[in-house]
């Protein structure tokens, strides 16, 4: 399959949408297409693992790891109430967060609790990180709901961000975007202050920045008239509702 864009008027409005994030700040680098979704009339709904990785000592000297968790989750609280998306439809997830400095991990129940998560929220499009990733969060949830996925007799498309920790990914389908919603992407990125200064410091550049910056190399790989994208690999099971 070459890349094409992701057009909203082939995806039906009925289709029920999942964003699955290891991390507070995963959904967030997806937030063009999600947005275009929402706009359609998609059920759009997060399911956000809660951990307090990625929050330097620096930033609040004295925190413990479960008060760093707290912090990113009202982060991530306050960058979808500016995307729009009602409470209700965000859940975090108390998973085993023990592997790799506090990173998600592939376990019995983990994988149990994905399932009921998955279960009740019957996903048409699912949003995860790609598995081919740098980040052990990403490789372990991809993992888990790969085996979930691979039992479900029911039509359902799996779609694998490319985000900075991407090694390597097929892109199928793509979401280009110009520099107005560039701007409100940044914005909503920076909701994450955690992520933001630690970008500074040691990257010498924003989160939002780091964020936009793929997003204008995946225009470019793909010779683009637009100056941004989001892109997906995507993994079909079933009689998949995206062609």
């Amino acid at each position: 399959m070459s890349a094409r864009e992701l057009r909203i008027e082939e995806v039906s409005p009925a289709w029920r949408v999942l964003v699955l994030g290891p991390h507070p700040d995963d959904f967030d680098a997806i937030a063009v297409t999600l947005r275009r979704l929402a706009r359609n009339g998609n059920p759009v709904r997060a399911a956000v693992v809660r951990g307090g990785s990625g929050v330097l000592d620096s930033y609040a000297p004295g925190l413990t790891w479960e008060r760093k968790a707290e912090l990113r989750e009202r982060e991530q609280r306050a960058s979808l109430r500016f995307f729009g998306l009602p409470e209700e439809d965000v859940t975090f997830l108390s998973l085993d967060n023990d592997c790799e400095e506090g990173q998600l991990c592939d376990t019995p129940r983990n994988r149990a609790e994905l399932a009921g998560v998955l279960a009740e929220r019957a996903p048409d499009l699912l949003f995860l990180p790609h598995g081919n990733d740098t980040n052990s969060a990403h490789r372990a949830l991809f993992a888990m709901v790969r085996e979930w996925a691979e039992g479900q007799a029911r039509a359902l498309a799996l779609l694998l961000i490319r985000d900075p920790k991407t090694v390597a990914m097929r892109t199928d389908l793509y979401t280009p975007f110009d520099e107005a919603q560039a701007a409100w992407k940044a914005e909503l990125l920076r909701h994450h202050d955690t992520q933001h200064q630690r970008n500074w410091l040691t990257r010498g550049h924003g989160f939002d920045d780091r964020i936009l910056a793929g997003n204008r190399q995946i225009a470019r790989d793909l010779s683009l008239a637009a100056p941004y994208a989001e892109a997906f690999e995507v993994a079909r099971y079933g009689a998949s509702v995206l062609r």
